[in-house]
């Protein structure tokens, strides 16, 4: 795989170091690859700036949405470039690490099966909403 070839399929890292915008990278390359954690990852790394843009005009709340999301910001410029190295790496190697098709009998599967996803996005809003409210108390 030439150069040119590494930045086409790492183009997506870009966004980590741009403040408001660092987790659409994870998103993009999450749904690119249907990896729900990585677009979960997105997600987290994209929820403090929300909060802190709706809670902009409070004072006392403002300041710890910023230093978590910078916190979170430099989290997400070193994951990514984590993923692209390992991402570049299985695409070099893609013989090695291709995936085998399988049909899969999902009749002894139960249906009512917990959705962690979203459980673990409406945790992480509701303790986004808990600093809110202890910061304005």
């Amino acid at each position: 795989m030439n150069a040119l070839d590494k930045i086409k399929r790492s183009w997506w890292v870009i966004f980590s170091p741009i403040i408001l915008l660092n987790g659409l990278g994870f998103i993009f390359i999450g749904a690119i690859h249907d990896n729900k954690n990585w677009i979960l990852e997105g997600v987290i790394y994209e929820i403090p700036w929300v909060f802190g843009i709706i809670f902009s005009d409070f004072d006392g709340i403002i300041d710890v949405y910023v230093a978590i999301s910078m916190i979170l910001l430099l989290v997400s410029i070193v994951r990514s470039v984590w993923v692209a190295i390992k991402l570049l790496d299985v695409y070099e190697n893609e013989e090695r690490y291709a995936i085998q098709s399988t049909a899969l009998n999902n009749s002894n599967q139960d249906s009512s099966e917990f959705p962690t996803t979203v459980a673990c996005v409406s945790c992480l809003v509701l303790i986004f909403i808990a600093y809110a409210i202890l910061a304005f108390i």
